[in-house]
Parts: C-alpha cells; sequence; structure tokens
C-alpha cells in the first residue's frame, strides 16, 4: 500500500481535490429524491439501523454451529427475519424494487407504497446494503427481485399466481441457474444447458426436456426455494421439431437462448 500523497506530486493532489469537489457537488443532483420518495428513504435508514443492524447478532448467533443439512433445513431460517419482515410491511417498505402496477389477478396490497425511480430505488438499495439481512426483510434481495420482474413480465398467468404472488408476500424464494462448471458462462453464448422441444405425434401436445449441470446458484440451497429461472439453449434438433430448425438461431449464438 502506497499513500495517495507519495506518488503524485503537489499540484496533481490539488488538482485531484478539486475533482473531487467537483464530482461531490454534481452527484449531489444525483442524490435528490422527491418528498414522497425522500420520506421513504428516512424511514428505511431508521429501520435499518434501528432493527436491521441490531438484529445481525441475534441472526449469527442462530446460525452459529449449523453445518452439513443442518444449515438448510427450515429451521436454519433465523426467526428475526419474520419478525422484520412484518414490520418492513408495516412501515410500506415492502416490495420497494416493483417498476409498474400489479396485473388485476394479483392483490394490490403486495404493490410497494410508492412506486420509485431507478435512480430512487439505487439510493435506497444503497442504504439497505448497510445491512446484510435489510434486503431480504424489504422483499428486495436478490436473486428474487430479478426472477419476480421476469415473471411479472413474461410469465404467464398460472406462473404469476402459483409463484409470483407468494414471491412478492416473501413465503417462498426462488434462484437463478446460468453459471456452469464447465464454461466461461458470463458469455451466455456459451451456455450448453438444452431445452429440447419434442411434439407429440398423436395429438400435437408439446413437452420440453431440459438437460444440463449449473452450479453457483444463489439460493438453491434455501429451503424456502421453490421456483427456479434457468437460461438454456433452446434445442429443436428432435425429430418432431424437424420443421423448426435453425428456429431463434440469430447469428454467432445470439437470439438461440431460452428462459
Amino acid at each position: 500500500y502506497i499513500p495517495l500523497g507519495a506518488c503524485i506530486s503537489a499540484a496533481k493532489r490539488k488538482a485531484f481535490r478539486k475533482s473531487i469537489i467537483i464530482m461531490s457537488s454534481s452527484s449531489s443532483s444525483l442524490q435528490t429524491l422527491s418528498p414522497t420518495a425522500s420520506d421513504l428513504h428516512a424511514k428505511l435508514e431508521h429501520f435499518v439501523r434501528t432493527q436491521c443492524e441490531p438484529a445481525e447478532k441475534e441472526y449469527e448467533d442462530h446460525m452459529e454451529g449449523r453445518i452439513g443439512s443442518d444449515r438448510w433445513s427450515v429451521d436454519a431460517v433465523p426467526p428475526c427475519m419474520e419478525r422484520l419482515k412484518k414490520e418492513a410491511k408495516k412501515l410500506g417498505l415492502w416490495n420497494l424494487f416493483l417498476p409498474h402496477p400489479l396485473p388485476t389477478h394479483i392483490p394490490s396490497t403486495l404493490s410497494p407504497s410508492t412506486y420509485l425511480s431507478n435512480r430512487e430505488y439505487g439510493i435506497l438499495c444503497e442504504t439497505m446494503g448497510r445491512s446484510y439481512i435489510a434486503p431480504e426483510a424489504c422483499n428486495c434481495n436478490a436473486p428474487d427481485t430479478g426472477n419476480m420482474e421476469v415473471l411479472l413480465k413474461h410469465g404467464s398467468q398460472d406462473q404469476q399466481v402459483q409463484y409470483l404472488i407468494p414471491l412478492l408476500e416473501g413465503k417462498i424464494r426462488s434462484t437463478f441457474l446460468m453459471t456452469e462448471p464447465d464454461v466461461a458462462s458470463s458469455d451466455a453464448t456459451n451456455i450448453q444447458t438444452t431445452l429440447q422441444k419434442r411434439v407429440s405425434a398423436e395429438d400435437g401436445s408439446v413437452r420440453y426436456v431440459l438437460n444440463g449441470r449449473k452450479w453457483w446458484s444463489t439460493g438453491a440451497m434455501d429451503p424456502r426455494c421453490k421456483v427456479a429461472i434457468v437460461l438454456a439453449k433452446m434445442d429443436y434438433s428432435h425429430p418432431s421439431c424437424k420443421d423448426e430448425k435453425g428456429a431463434g438461431g440469430g447469428g454467432g449464438g445470439h437470439g438461440a437462448h431460452t428462459v
């Protein structure tokens, strides 16, 4: 470690400090919140400081010594989380990530107290991040938020009723399956897991066969995990799909994927 001042001249240090001041003043406008969002932010800060941060010790004490299968049992879920969730709901700090109103078949009580812009939500996320249990307490924890948005935008009504509603209620959790052991999975075109489409010759019904291996799947071991969002590559190679071969291929591997 070399102190900053030891490796730059006095003139450069002065210029650097000036740039920091300029950055700070310009970023202040990015931190500006509407009165409604500002009130919500203040409420969230108080909740994180007075309830979430003190509960971390209780959380750690409950988890201490839990290894193997005991680590992933229902009993391993710290009781303080349900208490914090109830309080977050009461304070209007629940499901703050939701980007737009819910469809009519989903209870309106699951909507956030106010809809935030991406910038406003980002500021509140920074506050939630001060405690490692605050995001889950507010039902704004990964990978559930992204999975819920996928279900909200692309899920069928049946899928939303079966999975999205209990996720929005905080009763279940989910996982996102993308990373694979044998390829650099940050480039989605490398994904090897396939979803093969098969069409019945008898009645024309369609079924899909998912084949592959995933790992580093956040949330998969949680006993409350009931649904997975899986990234796979479409496979139309089955003889029943001879007319669809090459469908969705795109160029260079792009466009051939499904979730």
